[in-house]
Parts: structure tokens; C-alpha cells; sequence
């Protein structure tokens, strides 16, 4: 009989390290994948995905059960994530995913609609990268991850109304930056 997340949360929190190894293996794909959504470097995400288990498995013990685990991981991995956003070695040696590399090989496949979706997706990280960090946490976590307004609000300890205006905004910004990027592009193909 297989145990239920509880149970294993349970195990791990009193030192089980098998049960604890069970519980990041079951997570850290979508914490690696907030990471690198907000970071949007794979080394960085990968450095915030080892945090965040890192310092989940230091604080187990205070975990209230009342509160989802991947709720409780969202937050520390977000933490995480603002932190080294605005850290300046960041600001130093930011690089971005290297989206030319998957266009290219999209290019040769041959592709047309892929190579747009490819394109509307490097504009869209493009845009995100320019928004404030709060901002862009919470445009991440809200329409990338898809969670709801409410689970926005219980990971950043904050109002559902706070959200909705980040959100809001970030929208507005994403939308300006993307009509600019297709008319610079249509006019530049002219």
C-alpha cells in the first residue's frame, strides 16, 4: 500500500531522508519550473530549485498541515527567486534562456506555425524580464502556472486585491511591449 502525501510529509519532517528524497523528487519539477519561468536562467533555477529543498527540509518541522505543500513551496520558491532577482550579482550577470538555438532548430524543421509560437513565447519573456519583480512573480505564477487569484495571494502573503492590480498592470505592460515588438517587426519587414 503506498502512503499519502501526509504520511510522507510526516516521515520526513521527523528525519526520514527516504521520505524527504520522495517529496522533492514528487516536486521539483514544477519548483524548477516557477524558477526558471521568473529567473529565466537555467542555472539560477536550478541553484533556486536546490534552495528551496534545502531550506524545506530545514523547517519540516513547522509545516501546517492546513496549508497545501505546494502552496507552502510555491512561496519559498517565489522567496527565493525575488531574492535573487534583486541581488546584484543577478543584475550583473543576467542571461536569458537561449531561445535563438530552439528557433533555429525549429527553422530548419521547417515549421511555420511552431516558429511563430516559438517567437510569441522569447517576446512574452522578453516582456516579463522588463516588469517590476513583484509583478512578474505574480504574472508567472497567475497565467504560466495558472493558479488562482486566491493561491496567488496565499503564496505571496498578500491580498487577492493586490494581486489582481500586479496582475493587471503586468498585463498592460506585456500587451504594450508585444503590440511594440510586432509593429517594430511588421515595419522592419516592410
Amino acid at each position: 500500500m503506498s502512503e499519502t502525501e501526509p504520511e510522507i510529509i510526516r516521515k520526513a519532517a521527523s528525519g526520514d531522508r527516504v521520505a524527504f528524497r520522495q517529496l522533492a523528487e514528487t516536486h521539483q519539477h514544477f519548483v524548477y519550473a516557477v524558477a526558471v519561468r521568473v529567473l529565466n536562467n537555467p542555472q539560477d533555477a536550478e541553484d533556486a530549485t536546490q534552495e528551496t529543498f534545502i531550506r524545506l527540509w530545514k523547517n519540516l518541522r513547522q509545516y501546517n498541515a492546513e496549508i497545501k505543500l505546494t502552496t507552502w513551496l510555491y512561496r519559498i520558491v517565489t522567496n527565493i527567486c525575488l531574492d535573487v532577482l534583486k541581488s546584484a550579482h543577478h543584475k550583473r550577470n543576467r542571461m536569458t534562456i537561449d531561445l535563438e538555438k530552439q528557433v533555429e532548430k525549429i527553422h530548419t524543421s521547417g515549421g511555420d506555425q511552431v516558429l511563430q509560437q516559438a517567437e510569441l513565447i522569447k517576446a512574452v519573456e522578453e516582456a516579463a524580464a522588463q516588469l517590476p519583480h513583484l509583478q512578474k512573480v505574480i504574472f508567472v505564477l497567475r497565467d504560466l502556472q495558472g493558479l488562482s487569484p486566491l493561491e496567488v495571494s496565499e503564496i505571496l502573503e498578500t491580498t487577492e486585491d493586490k494581486i489582481k492590480s500586479n496582475l493587471y498592470h503586468a498585463r498592460l505592460a506585456i500587451g504594450k511591449f508585444l503590440k511594440q515588438h510586432y509593429q517594430t517587426q511588421n515595419i522592419s519587414e516592410l
